[in-house]
């Protein structure tokens, strides 16, 4: 368990990787980046490098969270700011998840949208720095990029064959099969996606697992409003690679009209699989290598 969410390693070919002395146990490996990750961007630990920024409203960071926010900054602007890393200041200042979670009041929604948008968050050389009262909040797409963190490794290890699972974000090395969850149903499967790719990400985003009260209050905020959307029940992107970028352009998706959505990921060449919340399906074009069956529509 790190990032909040239970961590899923496997190496199928991992008896037939020469792996240099001292690096025996690549899960463990992967598991120690998971936890070095989540030690430094997470903002319920209070002494991680963004707790730390956003307590002080300006901090040196080390490169690998530099990289995130940059990696941040880039997919606000892929989403039309419908990615935002200040949501914080609704998903944690106003509404509270994860802690004392509540509805807020509409004066209280006022206040914490003052301190959303790009322009309070900014990085020179040395440091980066918010607007006090800004919360910078990488749930959005801290998990895809552990994710590739640890694609990188086993790579650099040899491994040709493996799965890595945070929650709905998974990378995968060699030929896998990913199974999308019903939204409606839990335990029902609504696609399925094979790949024989050498390098797959996939990324799943749904209102269904994190709301208050019920799905109308659901984790996915629009940054512009402060409220939940009821566009999409379930978001699955897919493409090659770079799971960090699925994770943050599947958090911005979900909470777009379905035009301005299949709009942006055909212009960035993403692969998609969307179910509104009535259960009609919007489903792209083949991509090469992957094959998706859709099994209930």
């Amino acid at each position: 368990m790190h990032m909040g969410t239970l961590i899923s390693v496997n190496i199928a070919d991992r008896e037939e990787v020469l792996v240099p002395a001292g690096h025996e146990n690549l899960t463990d490996e992967v598991f120690s980046l998971f936890k070095d990750l989540d030690e430094k961007l997470s903002t319920y630990k209070s002494d991680s490098e963004i707790s730390r920024l956003n307590r002080d409203h300006e901090a040196n960071l080390s490169n690998v969270t530099r990289t995130v926010l940059e990696r941040s900054m880039e997919m606000n602007h892929k989403t039309q700011g419908a990615f935002d890393i200040t949501i914080g200041s609704l998903s944690h200042g106003a509404y509270h998840f994860g802690t004392q979670e509540k509805l807020p009041t509409s004066a209280e929604l006022h206040h914490a949208l003052t301190f959303v948008g790009g322009n309070h968050i900014w990085m020179d050389h040395e440091k980066a720095c918010v607007t006090k009262g800004t919360i910078i909040d990488l749930g959005g797409i801290g998990k895809g990029y552990a994710v590739d963190l640890a694609i990188t490794l086993l790579e650099h290890h040899g491994v040709k064959k493996a799965v890595i699972a945070a929650s709905g974000d998974i990378g995968c090395l060699g030929e896998c099969e990913v199974r999308i969850q019903d939204p409606f149903h839990p335990k029902g499967i609504v696609a399925t996606v094979t790949s024989l790719l050498p390098r797959f990400a996939i990324s799943t985003s749904g209102n269904y697992e994190r709301f208050i009260r019920n799905k109308e209050h659901n984790h996915l905020l629009n940054p512009k409003t402060g409220k939940s959307e009821q566009n999409f029940a379930s978001v699955t992107l897919f493409g090659e690679e770079d799971n960090t970028a699925l994770d943050a352009i599947a958090t911005g998706v979900s909470i777009m009209r379905v035009d301005q959505a299949i709009a942006v990921l055909e212009h960035e060449n993403i692969g998609y699989f969307l179910i509104q919340n009535d259960g009609h399906v919007f489903q792209s074009k083949k991509l090469e290598g992957v094959r998706v069956e859709n099994n209930n529509h």
